[in-house]
């Protein structure tokens, strides 16, 4: 039958971190008997310059001044630091041990007094407890009590019964020492451990987003805090996904978050040394690139990183695919925190997603003022009164055939008390940005519906959604719920759209417009040729409006050709059954160009310019006694 070595066991069953633990746990122990040590030898070294002569003098007093000076260089230079071996420390242990052993050894070898045996026993109980492995403490006991009884076995049988007796009982209290104080040591090191080991894995998981497995927020701006600290440059590239929205909504969360673990697998499989990988949040991710990379190798790795993520993803039995746009920027050149770079990829983000759909924009720092005026806005927006301070203007929509206006559309206006009267494109694209624009937009649309339900049964309203607008389906739904509690016709709403707000997920926008027709509102196209895509929308989305962007009108009195590009969108609409509105319309010489290519509706300050609710009700009551409302217009301007 075999039996295993208990003491090997015990040796086997320690791991690399609980050897570095007892390492440290050992060290200061061994620290701390060195300075007395070193200190006893010089005593001893003085007591032998007064007690010995001649060569006796010469071995003893070099032995014990060589051990005084060993015991000093080992605690200055071998056992100092933050880490220590346990191999180096075993080996110092040994040393200490060998060097104190030699000393009584030679001593009792050149001046043997009985009573000094004893000197043996008490080394054995040193050795237990400075040993610092079971092997270590075992020899060293073993020598220490065999020299004992060696030096005994001269003396007599009576006398050598009672050495026998106290090196037994000295190992026995050695060896129980040993265990006892390597026991506690070990369970300290044992808890201590357990307790490290939970302190990572709860940073681990504090540090992981749960879905993906990637670095989350949090983690990645320890990094980047830990960059800058470093004074180390490099790009910071945030990433969001075009379509995920859609994806989720229609085949649910199980799919989506599936898709954005395949997202992120293969995001990681591109190649570049040191880069920093994580999510911050929904559909958004941010990337680090350390090192001196040139913007145009940033915008190339950009454009691989899209080009990879855009391609599609086989799910059960779907073929999944997302789009990608991406804002970047550089430490040190363009903020000197994360805080200042997070800002700026943003806001080079929300540029790439707003001008350059699909494409890596880098921030120009050109556009520093912009981006703090954007913020100062987005702050504002955030912490002021917006149900007091935002407020309404109205333009007339007016039929040259009626000779009378038939429809207002509601322009958004922002009174600010920090910042006053602030111009729309600026608070509606940092309301877009920041997330607010449904908040303004809410605020709005009550107010329209109020003015409204005080017009005439004949005259309409035309109300402007934004792009996030209109890939909410609760929120397009909360807007309908409104229109059936004010009791106002839905056919007298009229929802404006743009094509950048539905470029981004054609589908789902055409699936949310069909939803506001199908209740009997209007549904117009904005800005129409200002895109590049304009009569593709004409084709895929429910339109009963069409809005001729005012570049063209502004060329008709001096170009031919947009004269001829606004007769044939006039007589394509009529084709289609759509209203056509033509936008800008400021001049008389414009108004006599356009007049003969029979236009449905104008719009422009010709026939009046934003005005106040109660201007323009005046303008609403006034006209049927005016039939030509240019009069009034030009009194209002």
């Amino acid at each position: 039958m075999r039996f295993d070595n208990p003491l090997a066991n015990i040796n086997a069953a320690i791991d690399p971190a609980q050897r570095q633990a007892m390492a440290n746990a050992y060290a200061p122990i061994i620290r701390a008997i060195l300075v007395p040590g070193c200190a006893y030898y010089v005593f001893i070294t003085w007591s032998h310059w007064q007690d010995e002569t001649g060569l006796d003098l010469a071995i003893l007093a070099s032995l014990s001044a060589i051990t005084a000076l060993c015991y000093y260089l080992i605690r200055k230079y071998a056992v100092t630091g933050a880490t220590i071996s346990l191999q180096r420390l075993e080996l110092m242990g040994v040393v200490m041990s060998a060097l104190m052993y030699l000393n009584v050894l030679t001593y009792l070898t050149i001046h043997f007094e009985q009573s000094k045996l004893v000197y043996f026993a008490l080394m054995a109980v040193i050795f237990s407890t400075t040993g610092v492995t079971l092997r270590g403490i075992l020899f060293s006991v073993f020598a220490s009590l065999a020299t004992l009884y060696w030096f005994a076995s001269s003396l007599s049988h009576e006398i050598f019964t009672q050495y026998v007796s106290i090196g037994v009982a000295t190992a026995f209290a050695s060896f129980s020492m040993a265990l006892l104080l390597r026991k506690a040591i070990l369970q300290q090191i044992d808890a201590r451990l357990l307790a490290d080991k939970l302190a990572a894995k709860a940073k681990r998981l504090a540090d992981t987003d749960m879905l993906t497995g990637i670095p989350n927020r949090r983690a990645i701006f320890q990094r980047i805090d830990y960059l800058v600290e470093q004074r180390r440059p490099f790009w910071m590239g945030i990433f969001d996904l075009d379509g995920f929205k859609a994806i989720n909504d229609v085949y649910g969360h199980m799919v989506g978050d599936r898709l954005l673990c395949a997202i992120v697998d293969r995001a990681e499989r591109i190649d570049f040394e040191g880069a920093t990988f994580g999510r911050i949040g929904g559909d958004e991710f941010i990337a680090i690139l350390p090192g001196s990379l040139t913007g145009a190798e940033i915008e190339d790795l950009g454009k691989r990183a899209i080009e990879t993520i855009s391609s599609p993803y086989p799910i059960d039995l779907l073929q999944l695919t997302v789009g990608a746009s991406a804002g970047f920027s550089h430490f040190p050149s363009m903020g000197h925190s994360g805080a200042q770079l997070y800002e700026k990829a943003d806001f080079a983000l929300y540029k790439a997603k707003t001008h350059y759909r699909g494409q890596c924009v880098l921030f120009d720092t050109a556009e520093d003022q912009e981006m703090k005026q954007a913020i100062e806005i987005e702050r504002e927006l955030r912490e002021g009164d917006l149900d007091s301070e935002l407020f309404l203007l109205f333009q007339p929509q007016y039929s040259p055939t009626q000779k009378r206006v038939v429809s207002f559309e509601a322009l958004a206006r922002w009174q600010s008390p920090k910042l006053g009267l602030v111009r729309p494109d600026l608070f509606i694209r940092a309301a877009e940005r920041a997330g607010h624009i449904r908040r303004v937009t809410d605020i709005l649309f009550k107010k329209s519906l109020a003015e409204l339900a005080a017009w005439p049964q004949d005259i309409s309203l035309s109300f402007n959604l934004s792009a996030q607008d209109i890939s909410n389906q609760t929120f397009i739904l909360s807007l309908l719920g409104q229109v059936m509690e004010s009791g106002i016709s839905p056919s007298r709403l009229e929802f404006e759209i743009t094509e950048t707000a539905v470029m981004s997920d054609l589908e789902n926008s055409r699936t949310l417009l069909e939803q506001l027709r199908a209740s009997g509102c209007k549904i117009a196209l904005d800005d129409f040729g200002s895109g590049y895509s304009s009569f593709e929308y004409l084709d895929q989305l429910p339109l009963d409006k069409v809005k001729i962007d005012r570049s063209f009108i502004r060329k008709v009195p001096h170009s031919t050709t947009s004269k001829e590009i606004v007769a044939g969108v006039i007589g394509l609409c009529r084709k289609l059954d759509l209203r056509c509105v033509l936008e800008g319309v400021e001049t008389e010489p414009e108004m006599d160009v356009l007049s003969k290519l029979e236009p449905d509706l104008i719009q422009g300050y010709l026939y009046g310019r934003p005005m106040a609710a109660k201007d323009a009700i005046r303008m609403i009551l006034e006209q049927d006694g005016n039939p030509v409302i240019r009069e009034h217009a030009a009194h209002s301007a």
